[in-house]
């Protein structure tokens, strides 16, 4: 075997889905020293034929199955994937969320050579009998376990039956910081943009409008802040399966006026930059992006107290936090925003900013992913060390 060929690390990133170009992980990974690392996409099903990023971009990309929905067990998908793993040379299997990892463990009883880690991005994902049970099993074959926040970290260990903690490492999802930091579009122009009326306090959000975003919350929260403060505008950035229940909620409530409903978005950044106050009112989350695309906006926040929420926001130090499910307690917190000196707003902002460059950025966080990537192939290369190939006998 080549010298430098047993020196490179071939790491295979393992999904349910194509989940299209822009994921946490796949923007680190291919930031990696490609001397140093090598990456293989593999998706257990293929979603019709659609375009695929890493194919133009010359990865290798594997599809397990043409099965648009994944409802039991397939052995095909199993074979298929111990194909892929060893056509492929594949030190570290990456998976992400409980079926991938499901098959990706499955696959590590057979491939004893390989290094599996299970990405874990959301809270409650033990909840039930048969998925503790099926953990057990998993766990044991399974050499990392990356939850993406500490409050998921303490989930998991709360959840599952003799899971060491040694055997797990957050790896927080992390933005592009400079992309948003470094936008220069004056909010005055974004505002024109949205048409929104001169002089307003403009609150806003970015996100799927599906119920664990809180959306029907936030509503019910800024009609109470509106009829307070007149002047204050709600944008609602994204589309989803309620926009329609949403938008009867609006127009229900009178707030047709000063509630806009904008869909999906290519440029938040710009859009961003409109907004005085951004607010995340979700029940449940795991590490969310958008709280830190705002952060590293120097827009301040007001955020729901669950999952990875708290962390990112210091407890307190770095946004405001509202009890989740509950208007009036959202509500209050966006209020404490409006009231706030406009330099204290700004220095909280800056806060904030700073917090999120030095801890959720892409910079920060590639690094610990590749310290992970190489901890875990380090066991592989001694081996490789121990036992030479036939060329050096």
């Amino acid at each position: 075997m080549d010298d430098m060929d047993s020196q490179r690390i071939t790491v295979g990133l393992l999904w349910g889905k194509y989940p299209g170009p822009v994921t946490t992980v796949n923007d680190l990974a291919l930031t990696l020293d490609p001397a140093r690392f090598r990456f293989v996409f593999l998706y257990l099903s293929d979603d019709g034929g659609q375009d695929n990023h890493w194919t133009r971009l010359g990865h290798p990309v594997v599809f397990l199955s043409s099965i648009p929905r994944l409802n039991a067990f397939r052995p095909s998908i199993l074979i298929r994937l111990i194909r892929a793993i060893r056509r492929e040379k594949i030190d570290i299997l990456h998976c992400h969320a409980h079926k991938p990892t499901f098959y990706g463990a499955l696959a590590g009883w057979l491939c004893p050579r390989l290094r599996i880690l299970g990405h874990v991005h959301g809270l409650n994902r033990s909840s039930s009998f048969n998925r503790k049970l099926t953990n057990w099993f998993l766990f044991r074959r399974i050499n990392r376990i990356l939850p993406v926040a500490e409050a998921v970290k303490r989930d998991l260990l709360a959840s599952n039956w003799t899971l060491a903690e040694s055997k797990i490492t957050v790896l927080e999802n992390s933005i592009d910081f400079d992309r948003f930091a470094g936008e220069r579009t004056l909010p005055d122009q974004v505002r024109r943009i949205m048409t929104l009326p001169e002089g307003s306090f403009v609150f806003g959000t970015v996100g799927r409008l599906e119920m664990t975003k809180g959306i029907r919350y936030l509503v019910d929260a800024f009609a109470i802040v509106h009829r307070e403060f007149p002047k204050t505008q709600l944008i609602l950035l994204g589309d989803g399966r309620f926009r329609g229940e949403y938008e009867k909620q609006v127009c229900d409530l009178g707030l047709s006026d000063c509630v806009r409903f904008l869909g999906f978005q290519p440029n938040i950044p710009q859009l961003l930059r409109g907004l005085d106050v951004f607010v995340m009112a979700s029940v449940a989350e795991g590490m969310p992006r958008g709280i830190l695309e705002a952060m590293a906006a120097g827009v301040p926040c007001v955020a729901t107290r669950v999952g990875g929420i708290p962390e990112i926001l210091g407890d307190g130090r770095f946004g405001i936090l509202a009890e989740p499910a509950d208007p009036h307690s959202l509500a209050d917190a966006m209020r404490t925003l409006v009231r706030m000196k406009g330099q204290d707003r700004l220095q909280l902002a800056e806060a904030a900013r700073s917090h999120t460059r030095d801890v959720y950025s892409h910079t920060v966080v590639r690094e610990k992913l590749r310290a992970i990537y190489e901890a875990e192939f380090d066991p592989i290369r001694n081996r490789n060390v121990q036992s030479p190939s036939n060329e050096d006998l």
